[in-house]
């Protein structure tokens, strides 16, 4: 009489957890394991292992190339791997992460080029005032488009707001 066959129950591991997780944003940013592995600078085979939560635990440098390689932070791989608390974590939204982790992998010119522009759009969202497109009788008036604030600086100006 053949035994019935059972399962053993497994309770996840730091590296089978951490490997889901790079799987799945591996997936949803349609990335093959190939092209994660040329983007963190890591050989595929380590990924591989990686996600299958094979081998030892990855380094914070590892890590670390491979959050930005995923436009991820080194705490989100961590929470992910069940290592950090969530409750530890900054309240940043995850696009925020993501730009940050975009961010401080850029070039110094790069970094400046971002700020330059975020000042900009910053400066853009302020400067136009809402006008009334409703006059006081009720009737639509057609007034002029509003116009930029001639002092704020053009887009990518050698003014980079410090002086």
């Amino acid at each position: 009489m053949a035994r019935p066959r059972t399962t053993k129950r497994t309770t996840p591991t730091a590296g089978s957890l951490l490997g889901e997780w790079v799987r799945r944003a591996r997936q949803e940013q349609g990335l093959s394991q190939r092209a994660l592995a040329d983007q963190s600078g890591l050989s595929r085979s380590y990924v591989c292992d990686i996600e299958r939560g094979r081998g030892a635990e990855p380094s914070l440098t590892t890590l670390d190339k491979l959050a930005a390689a995923l436009g991820a932070s080194r705490a989100d791989l961590m929470r992910a791997a069940g290592l950090i608390d969530r409750a530890l974590v900054p309240r940043e939204s995850e696009e925020e992460r993501r730009l940050l982790s975009v961010y401080r992998d850029l070039s110094d010119e790069g970094q400046l080029n971002i700020l330059r522009f975020a000042r900009f759009l910053h400066q853009e969202e302020h400067a136009w005032t809402q006008i009334s497109l409703v006059g006081d009788n009720g009737a639509e008036e057609s007034a002029p488009p509003p116009t930029p604030d001639a002092r704020r600086p053009a887009l990518f100006s050698l003014d980079d707001g410090n002086g």
